[in-house]
């Protein structure tokens, strides 16, 4: 007791001291730890619903959330928690032990029980001809019975294995999807597209399709639960009741088209297209009117929760729908994300979509995150939903106007709220439509002289400027492209030249805009190829470019990445070479092209001029040259939702990356933010370190690649670490590689020329 009064002591006198020190530095807190993984997902849109207790989970494409009724608790559940995938198809609990069953969309399943999550993903990796995927659960004596497109699997809940598989049970041996599965009477019974199935539990082999039997033929048996031993199953649309020896269609609304049965606090819950009812063992009927939902449970104290499509979780009083409490994570409005852009401390996200350069039709609009909550233009009406695939984003810094690029609607401007101001197409500009309606603008950027820069997709003038006094033009490139202008991403280089990127293995243009930006007569362009001397690109289906802070132009294309080192020899009229490089590097005896073969999906520049590529396996953070590879993250080894990388995006004030793929977004805490020249607010955290604290300090605000020295209170250095762009790192530990003691610590920086400098202070706490 004694002991820790004096260390108590000890430590408010630091913190005394601490806090008297001259404040010539601003010390700042921050929750976004070194190294941290953050999942950025819209949970509006639910298909399924479990109840452990008060606490009701709700899964859908996104992924998982849950909600304590009582206590009011929501947390999102990710892979960042532990989840082995992301599309949750199915939820279920085990009643005996409170088990979570999880099943995703591509066959996987996790068992999630007490905060602990199995992984058992032997259907996912099962090799079977056709469709793999899980459709319902039902437990029994330690066991889930569970219905798969091609059979029943039996799992051992409690060492989670697999224990066995019921498959081709049909007539004679065919292939059956059984759509649900359940218990009743020492018989096991599945629904099926030609009616319900069933064999004795007793049967010598039920993995032998002459111990099955078609019980109840039917045009679709879909949903079926066992409850108050009855057996209730949905035939021909309308829900049945079995009582052991007859079947009996049960009278109403409330039971036809059912989309979901669960049995839960001595209640069995029916969801269909018509109402959300509950049926005691009295069997009385609450009927609570709520149409169209998805899913339903009821809570002990007799409240519903209920998922659908629009609405997130809604948890509301028995007897009729009112009362609503509507529960829905914070997030953006889609999964996708095509682009990002940081802007005054907001990320905005192009929600977008063209598979193939082809209207997707997504009605997304874009998505503002601040670094705590998102916001939606879709949710509040800045962008209508008329506007669709807005694919990338460009900042007007001069007139704070933000720009997007509407594939199939035409160019939008914005202002920084993202609400909808002007949108450019064929009845107020020269942009061309591809057919009535269709206004192809793909990609947007800024050149140096605040021009705004697009291409127009399939249009006879793909390429356009909108000038700073608001005059839009387009011009035409001839047969450059062969007659088939399908143009898409630019970018802008040190020369305020366009490379323009083509969808259909064109190449890559590099476009001069001359003396005059509206003048298209002193313009120049030419389109570089995989032909060696003429670009020697490892292909001519560019997918991304990206300048760096050397002014290097990095295309990535489908077969791999390459570098432009010399953009300024294009347009000579030498013979200087101008052809890109790739980067060889040696593994083995063995040279090869780094990514070579990769598809090349999103390429980013960070603070420090390293480079984050995103690919159809994952993403590379290599070194500012490419040959060093410092990090390499996929679904395997990290919290990726899924490998295949549409965009990248930088939070430049703390190094957040931002990864949008085909599953959702995902944000890694990265070690690089933009230099600050000024040399001004420098922050440094956590601050204190406390003594559960194992990460690394973070001192951000920095200027380019300057030394950080780190001493004790006496002035003794105890470390020394040296800027990524604007941000360095420090681990707590000394030269001799031990976690430093209890005290304050100097941190001091300067640039290069000394003309600037900063003093800090950190406590540590042990």
């Amino acid at each position: 007791m004694a002991n820790h009064f004096i260390r108590a002591l000890m430590i408010k006198k630091i913190i005394s001291f601490f806090f008297s020190f001259i404040p010539f530095l601003l010390v700042a807190q921050s929750n976004g730890q070194l190294g941290a993984w953050n999942v950025h997902l819209p949970y509006v849109k639910n298909t399924s619903i479990a109840a452990i207790g008060h606490t009701v989970y709700c899964g859908s494409a996104s992924g998982l959330f849950s909600y304590n009724e009582s206590n009011g608790e929501l947390e999102r559940i990710s892979k960042t928690q532990g989840l082995s995938d992301v599309e949750v198809k199915l939820l279920k609990v085990n009643p005996n032990n409170g088990m979570l069953f999880i099943a995703y969309t591509n066959g996987n399943i996790d068992l999630m029980l007490n905060g602990e999550v199995v992984n058992m993903p032997q259907i996912l990796q099962r090799s079977i001809i056709g469709k793999k995927s899980v459709n319902e659960v039902t437990f029994y004596n330690g066991r889930a019975y569970v219905a798969c497109s091609f059979g029943i699997v039996v799992i051992d809940v409690n060492k989670a294995q697999i224990l066995d598989s019921y498959q081709n049970i049909g007539a004679n041996g065919a292939t059956l999807e059984i759509f649900d599965v359940a218990i009743y009477n020492n018989f096991i019974y599945a629904t099926t597209s030609n009616g319900v199935y069933r064999a004795s539990l007793t049967s010598g082999n039920l993995s032998d399709f002459k111990f099955w039997t078609l019980f109840k033929a039917s045009t679709k048996s879909n949903k079926m639960e066992s409850f108050n031993n009855k057996l209730f199953v949905e035939v021909d649309s309308v829900l049945n009741e079995f009582d052991g020896t007859n079947w009996k269609a049960l009278e109403g609304n409330g039971f036809r088209n059912v989309f979901d049965i669960q049995v839960a606090n001595n209640k069995m819950v029916v969801c269909s297209q018509q109402n959300v009812l509950s049926v005691d063992k009295n069997n009385t009927i609450d009927l609570t009117g709520s149409l169209f939902k998805n899913a339903a449970v009821i809570l002990p104290n007799n409240r519903y929760a209920v998922v659908d499509d629009f609405y997130g979780l809604q948890v509301f009083p028995g007897g009729k729908f009112n009362g609503i409490d509507f529960v829905t994570p914070n997030g953006p409005f889609s999964s996708l994300a095509t682009d990002f852009k940081f802007i005054n401390n907001t990320m905005y996200t192009a929600g977008g979509y063209a598979p193939l350069f082809n209207e997707g039709f997504r009605r997304h609009g874009i998505y503002l995150y601040d670094g705590t909550n998102w916001q939606n233009t879709r949710d509040n009406g800045l962008i209508p939903d008329t506007i669709s695939d807005i694919l990338t984003l460009a900042y007007d810094a001069q007139n704070g106007k933000l720009y997007g690029a509407s594939y199939g609607k035409g160019l939008l401007k914005m202002d920084l709220t993202g609400r909808l101001e002007t949108v450019y197409n064929k009845t107020n500009s020269a942009l061309q439509e591809v057919f009535a309606g269709s206004c192809r603008v793909a990609s947007v950027a800024m050149d140096f002289e605040n021009n705004l820069w697009l291409t127009n997709h399939s249009s006879g003038l793909p390429i356009c400027v909108l000038t700073n006094d608001g005059t839009l033009k387009c011009f035409p490139v001839g047969t450059a492209f062969g007659g088939n202008n399908a143009v898409t991403a630019i970018a802008i280089d040190d020369l305020n030249n366009k490379w323009i990127a083509h969808s259909r293995d064109g190449g890559l243009m590099v476009y001069n805009h001359g003396l005059d930006v509206l003048n298209g007569n002193d313009d120049s362009y030419k389109v570089l190829t995989k032909d060696k001397g003429n670009g020697e690109m490892p292909s001519n289906q560019v997918n991304c470019i990206t300048k760096d802070k050397k002014g290097e132009m990095w295309v990535g294309t489908n077969n791999g990445l390459c570098i432009f080192s010399n953009p300024d020899l294009i347009f000579e009229s030498n013979n200087r070479s101008f052809d890109a490089r790739q980067i060889v590097i040696r593994t083995g005896l063995v040279n090869s092209n780094f990514l070579g073969g990769e598809n090349i999906t999103a390429i980013k520049v960070d603070g420090a001029n390293r480079k984050w590529i995103g690919t159809g396996n994952g993403v590379w953070l290599v070194a500012p040259d490419g040959y060093t590879v410092l990090q390499n993250f996929t679904t395997k080894n990290s919290p990726l939702l899924d490998n295949n990388i549409l965009a990248i995006g930088i939070n430049d004030n703390n190094g957040e990356v931002f990864f949008g793929t085909s599953k959702g977004i995902v944000s890694y805490m990265s070690d690089a933010t933009e230099a600050d020249k000024s040399f001004n607010g420098v922050e440094i955290y956590p601050n204190p370190v406390r003594p559960n604290f194992d990460g690394e300090v973070s001192i951000k605000g920095l200027a380019e690649n300057v030394n950080v020295k780190i001493t004790d209170a006496a002035g003794n250095l105890v470390a020394e670490a040296t800027s990524n762009g604007g941000f360095a790192t420090w681990d707590g530990r000394n030269f001799a590689g031990n976690r430093v003691a209890t005290g304050v610590y100097i941190v001091f920086a300067a640039n290069k020329d000394g003309s600037k400098s900063i003093v800090g202070k950190l406590l540590f706490i042990q």
